[in-house]
């Protein structure tokens, strides 16, 4: 890849502080509407989604506090307030000493709040507890911003897109390049280091030979890979903030049968999750669609996860495509529909594309062809 070949979304500043302007006041009504004096946003993500800066948290306090009377502030320490530059300017920007965990000035920018709504997925139960100690009520809201970012901005989309392109140009360049005798560890390494160059501020490679790929989550190892192996090769990568999340298999000579048949039974389950991803449809009904089929072929392997997941500023979002979500597929939602087929001692298929939700239907991000490829043996 040259570098003119890097894609990436052309956005200025004052886009982002527009878009960041907007989602603030959707939150702040959202907060009103049910009730809050204040919602507090301490997830990384979330930050990032109001602010467009990303902390780096560790044992710090950062947080963001969005008042029902139209006010607000970032807290963060001192050592991150140079960060704060194209932080939106509806939020007063207040910085604490290294003396201090960042609680008390938290507290003097909720006061005249009572109930505040708060990440309670992410708000560790300290902070928590010393936010109640200050006399706050302390209120479980973690869906009003969740509501908010699970419906994607024209600005968010092309982010998206730009960081699928990117994984579909080093998928392609790794297929390329791959043959036997390749160790699985030192794949893994050189393609995070591929999309690191190439912009990418995270990224994780999840590319499994033979049996090792019957384990979806499985950890690379140094295993070579050899004539008849499957190759199960899942890359994300978060690029300008935004993930694009693809997989794709290949064989590395002619396909056995096993291969031939899973790979097919997993493109049909992939086309029907795909056209589910329709504004109305439940969430479980994308997951429906696919384990009908993956499930029919237990000979060929088990269904040991849902159809996809919600992506975004996170990797993995809700709501997520299993059957236990009752969520209604709204226009904007993205979400990795990646059905897939495990059969222990042998490998895994599974295929994976970036799918918006619209209100003509769904739209396939990614251009990567889906095709079973084949390996020089």
């Amino acid at each position: 890849m040259e570098e003119s070949d890097v894609p990436g979304a052309v956005v200025t500043a004052a886009g982002v502080e527009t878009a960041t302007a907007v989602r603030l006041e959707r939150l702040r009504a959202s907060a009103v509407g049910a009730g809050l004096d204040a919602f507090l946003a301490t997830g990384d993500e979330s930050i990032a989604y109001l602010t467009g800066f990303r902390p780096l948290q560790l044992e710090r306090l950062f947080a963001v506090a969005v008042m029902a009377n139209g006010e607000g502030a970032i807290v963060v320490p001192r050592l991150d307030l140079g960060q704060l530059d194209d932080a939106p300017d509806e939020l007063a920007k207040v910085a604490y000493e290294a003396s201090s965990d960042g609680l008390p000035e938290l507290a003097v920018v909720l006061s005249g709040a009572h109930r505040i709504g708060v990440e309670e997925d992410h708000l560790i139960y300290a902070r928590a507890a010393a936010l109640r100690e200050h006399g706050f009520d302390v209120v479980p809201a973690g869906h009003l911003i969740a509501a908010l970012r699970w419906r994607k901005d024209d600005l968010e989309i092309a982010k998206i897109s730009a960081a699928c392109e990117l994984v579909e140009q080093t998928l392609a360049r790794m297929f390329a390049e791959l043959r036997p005798g390749a160790v699985e560890r030192e794949v893994n390494a050189q393609v995070e280091s591929l999309l690191r160059e190439h912009g990418a501020s995270a990224a994780h490679p999840l590319i499994l030979f033979g049996e090792n790929a019957a384990n979806p989550h499985g950890q690379p190892s140094l295993r070579e890979l050899r004539r008849g192996d499957v190759v199960c090769a899942d890359l994300s990568a978060c690029l300008d903030g935004y993930w694009g999340d693809l997989t794709r298999c290949a064989t590395v000579g002619p396909a056995s049968e096993w291969a031939h048949e899973a790979w097919q039974l997993v493109r049909d389950a992939q086309w029907a999750a795909i056209d589910a991803c329709r504004t109305g449809n439940a969430a479980r009904a994308v997951d429906a669609a696919q384990r009908s089929l993956v499930e029919s072929r237990p000979d060929l392997g088990a269904c040991l996860h849902g159809a996809g997941h919600a992506i975004g500023l996170a990797v993995h979002e809700p709501p997520f495509l299993v059957p236990r979500t009752e969520t209604a597929l709204e226009e904007g939602m993205i979400f990795t529909i990646e059905p897939g087929i495990y059969q222990a001692g042998t490998g895994g298929i599974r295929l994976e594309d970036d799918v918006l939700v619209t209100v003509s239907g769904p739209e396939v991000l990614s251009s990567h062809a889906v095709d079973l490829v084949q390996l020089e043996a």
